[in-house]
């Protein structure tokens, strides 16, 4: 009998297009990189928004599964969201280890104007017109978070998405479409501005609570703990992954504050190669993909795929040396030496820095020493389940560095309390505090975080090429040109101002003879 029902995933995942009506589906299965029928654009050319789609799932009074709820297990089945996006609001953006320096907009007379707060929306039983969402929209069966108020005592109106259900019952939420304005007409370079932080500025990213009610068939009405959804920007390089994703980080938070335990309790435990090992390694072989100075010898053909059961011991201590850093403290010996791939990393509340994970850096070090079991590698036909819901939202997000991020920040990871592993405590965080701490507008940072050269070290370094490609190919060339570019064909990179008006005609990035850039409109 069914004690609690909970919301899977977790932390849903939505990003932005600005194609009106055309959508499709986040991956729901571990390692899922199928691409959605007709590809990323509509038949317009316009970028479709990814929903994040979430479930219901089951428990009995002792906490095991007894499977999903739809509305085959329902007599209804009442979805409440509630997003908001409170940047032009919120503190200034600042690093973990740095001194808060006030807050954006200060000032503003009436900083309530700042709050993008449609308040909460709720949606209901099944969708007769899914996935058709503007015939969806006109049955009343999808529900606008609008907002029409005064920003800055101008005048505003847009949306921050779309919340509808399946033709199962299931939950849907969509994000904006890529909106970003100054009603008073204010520039990217003023003064305070800089990559993350501009006065006068909103734009319809978001984040907020995804909560239910049940009744089931037979009358009861179990508790259901609810879920999270961020909206971030899209991911060009939709099946390449960062090195350390968000599922790793949270993961590695849920471990270390003992909200579950390690893997390594267990004296038994050996990684799996399919599901542990080898999704780690080609996330730091598919660099050279998005980045010109990525490490060639990280061969992502086929012969990198055939290296777990050929390559001898000391070849393995080559490329676990090369890899990764054990995670030190900053100024640790032990801190310098591997640099692939050469990507920022960032602090951790324990003082520790490394390229990997905890969890990650031991089971690789276990790879190395010849400690792992063969694992079986994810289907496309594996049932659907709330730990793999779990894992194959987060894993397409970044897990640091967080300066401040794509889909989140450093307080994800740092100070928001959670309820359980990776579910966040919806008494102490509201709708807005995830998104709060990203750039204003979302397209300065992205823009702007590619590849730096630190002064203090000298060493070239790069920050989210998953999520934002810094050098592609095109097809029939071996010659990278800037992703970022003005024109298809051209070189010189975008400004600011264009990436905020142009950022829908970038192109992504798709698998053929390695991955080229795919049309750009």
């Amino acid at each position: 009998m069914i004690k609690t029902i909970k919301v899977f995933p977790p932390i849903g995942v939505a990003r932005l297009g600005n194609s009106r009506d055309e959508f499709f589906i986040g991956p729901e299965r571990p390692l899922d990189f199928a691409t959605p029928a007709g590809g990323y654009r509509d038949a317009s050319g316009r970028i479709k928004r990814q929903a994040a789609r979430f479930r219901l799932f089951g428990f009995d009074e002792n906490g095991k599964l007894a499977g999903e709820v739809t509305m085959d297990q329902a007599e209804e089945i009442t979805w409440t969201v509630h997003v908001a996006n409170t940047k032009a609001a919120a503190d200034r953006f600042f690093g973990r280890n740095e001194r808060n320096p006030g807050p954006r907009n200060a000032a503003a007379r009436d900083r309530s104007q700042l709050r993008l707060d449609p308040g909460p929306v709720s949606v209901t039983g099944t969708n007769v017109a899914f996935p058709d969402l503007a015939r969806s929209r006109a049955a009343g069966q999808a529900k606008e978070f609008l907002i029409n108020q005064q920003f800055l005592d101008r005048p505003i109106r847009l949306t921050l998405g779309t919340a509808t259900t399946d033709d199962e019952g299931r939950l849907l939420v969509l994000g904006g479409h890529g909106e970003s304005k100054s009603p008073t007409n204010a520039t990217l370079h003023g003064p305070g501005s800089n990559f993350a932080n501009h006065d006068g500025w909103y734009d319809d990213v978001s984040d907020g609570k995804v909560g239910a009610t049940v009744r089931l068939k037979g009358g009861t009405s179990p508790t259901v703990v609810g879920a999270w959804v961020i909206v971030a920007p899209p991911k060009y390089a939709p099946d390449i992954h960062h090195v350390v994703s968000l599922y790793d980080t949270l993961l590695q938070r849920a471990v270390d504050e003992r909200m579950m335990p390690s893997p390594f309790a267990d004296p038994a435990f050996k990684p799996s190669i399919a599901e542990d090992i080898l999704p780690l390694l080609v996330r730091a072989a598919n660099v050279r993909w998005v980045y010109s100075g990525g490490d060639a010898e990280f061969d992502a053909g086929a012969s990198f795929h055939r290296l777990f059961n050929t390559l001898p011991p000391a070849a393995k201590a080559v490329i676990f040396n090369k890899l990764s850093l054990p995670p030190a403290k900053p100024g640790d010996p032990a801190a310098g030496g591997g640099d692939m791939p050469r990507m920022f990393s960032d602090l951790y509340r324990d003082g520790t820095n490394g390229t990997l994970t905890k969890t990650q850096h031991k089971m690789i070090e276990m790879w190395k020493n010849g400690t792992t079991v063969a694992g079986t590698p994810p289907s496309p036909g594996d049932p659907i389940t709330p730990n793999g819901l779990t894992r194959a939202a987060l894993e397409p997000c970044v897990g640091g560095a967080f300066y401040p991020g794509i889909e989140a920040s450093w307080k994800i990871r740092d100070v928001f309390p959670f309820v359980e592993p990776f579910r966040l405590d919806p008494s102490r965080v509201q709708p807005g505090d995830v998104s709060s701490q990203m750039s204003l507008p979302w397209q300065s940072d992205f823009l702007d975080c590619a590849v730096e050269t630190p002064q203090d070290t000298g060493e070239t370094l790069v920050w989210w090429p998953a999520q934002r490609p810094i050098d592609v190919l095109r097809a029939g060339s071996n010659t990278y040109v800037p992703w970022a570019r003005t024109t298809p064909n051209g070189t010189r990179e975008m400004s600011v101002e264009e990436m905020v008006t142009q950022w829908p005609d970038l192109g992504f990035l798709v698998a053929r003879n390695g991955r080229i850039e795919d049309s750009r409109t």
